[in-house]
């Protein structure tokens, strides 16, 4: 099935290309596919998560229901046009780092089959569009590309007046009728474009209240939000090249860095009005000008262009990269949590918990040119960490440095950052 689903992406991807401007009018019929279908559940329990407001989780579908029965039932809905989305049920989650919380929408899980299965057909014809620019969401686009980009912009290119941006409330400021005019670019067909209407006007259940949709945002949380991001964003990174500003755009979904040689200001007031035809403005508090020699964070990274000390260089000023004090923050908060007070588990368990954390966040930042300093005082920090739980674990009036004494928990197993 799912060779059979990727020769459906090909087809629709090789006409799509073939045709830039053309309008695909028959989709809705292949949403419902067995093997779309089929594709599209196994991507979505893949994916795990919450059950949303029918409070239906995996395991009740798994058990009770059956597979096979659930899917069936999206099927006939589908093809009778009874399908109807449910509200979405908003949760509030902490931003890293910051006192507010971020809105997250959670659809049930027929609905995130239904749009995931949606997405697998229109993805394929809205990517031959996207511009190299956008990184954040795609097929075959990475973090590590758009970290990349920046980094050889900045060194061959020699743009290294930065505008670092972010575009405020991006998700809750979409608006419904700008969106589904991108959309309709590319796509007729009136019962697809129903379907996407749905997902946009089906409200929110807020501590259980349902708020209506006021043709304002898009659930940031659901399977198809980032696709429809980007698409509404795709209209901006047209303009932007189309603009003529002599630098160079790297955007992942809402966050953006724009490189130019000169000053700065005259690109960001550009910048800004064209985010302001699409209803969109940038973040006061978190868009700024700034050289490459002050430095900057982006995605997590701190970018900065430093002097090559080696002779012989080609390049008298290089960017370097590393971790972010944000990144390095959060490290330790997920330590903290992971760690907390759980005397009940042995050395050997606790090592095991951290080593995933630790091997992800090495992942993350493998292409980064660390600052050994910084890698050396994360790993000390695990290691205090570890000694002050087994020093309350066993109840030791002592410091406790002899349970972590003759590099012990890297014995043990434990990796190190860097």
């Amino acid at each position: 099935m799912r060779d059979k689903v990727s020769n459906l992406q090909a087809k629709l991807s090789h006409a799509a290309k073939q045709s830039p401007d053309r309008k695909f009018g028959a989709l809705y019929d292949k949403i419902y596919r067995e093997d779309v279908v089929c594709e599209a559940w196994k991507r979505v329990r893949a994916n795990k998560g919450a059950p949303g407001v029918d409070e239906l989780d995996f395991a009740y579908i798994e058990s009770e229901i059956g597979v096979d029965a659930f899917l069936d039932e999206i099927i006939h809905e589908m093809k009778r046009y009874e399908y109807e989305p449910f509200p979405v049920l908003r949760c509030w989650i902490d931003k890293p780092g910051k006192p507010e919380k971020r809105p997250l929408g959670i659809p049930v899980i027929k609905d995130r089959v239904v749009q995931m299965a949606a997405k697998l057909v229109i993805e394929p014809i809205f990517e031959t569009n996207f511009l190299p620019c956008s990184f954040g969401f795609r097929p075959g686009k990475s973090t590590h590309q758009a970290i990349e980009a920046i980094r050889r912009t900045i060194d061959f290119k020699k743009q290294t007046t930065v505008i670092d941006a972010d575009i405020k409330g991006y998700f809750n400021n979409i608006r419904h009728d700008v969106l589904m005019n991108l959309v309709g670019r590319r796509i007729s067909d009136p019962h697809l474009l129903d379907l996407i209407r749905g997902w946009l006007k089906c409200g929110v259940m807020d501590d259980g209240k349902l708020l209506a949709s006021d043709g304002m945002g898009t659930p940031h949380g659901g399977v198809i939000s980032p696709l429809l991001a980007n698409i509404y964003l795709h209209a901006f990174d047209k303009m932007f090249q189309l603009s003529g500003i002599p630098g160079t755009l790297v955007r992942f979904a809402d966050d953006l860095v724009i490189l130019v040689w000169r000053d700065g200001r005259r690109a960001l007031q550009r910048v800004e009005a064209m985010l302001n035809r699409l209803g969109l403005e940038l973040h006061p508090g978190k868009t700024r000008i700034v050289h490459a020699a002050k430095g900057f964070d982006f995605l997590g990274v701190h970018f900065r262009l430093c002097p090559v000390a080696k002779k012989g260089s080609r390049l008298s000023h290089a960017c370097r990269i590393w971790p972010s004090d944000a990144s390095t923050n959060r490290a330790k908060d997920r330590i903290r949590f992971i760690i907390g007070r759980r005397y009940h588990m042995s050395l050997e368990d606790m090592i095991k918990e951290l080593n995933p954390f630790i091997r992800g966040w090495n992942n993350y930042h493998i292409k980064s040119v660390s600052v050994r300093k910084r890698l050396l005082r994360l790993n000390a920090f695990v290691r205090e960490r570890l000694r002050n739980f087994l020093r309350r674990k066993y109840a030791d009036r002592s410091r406790g440095s002899r349970r972590v004494r003759n590099n012990l928990l890297v014995k043990k197993g434990l990796c190190q950052f860097g």
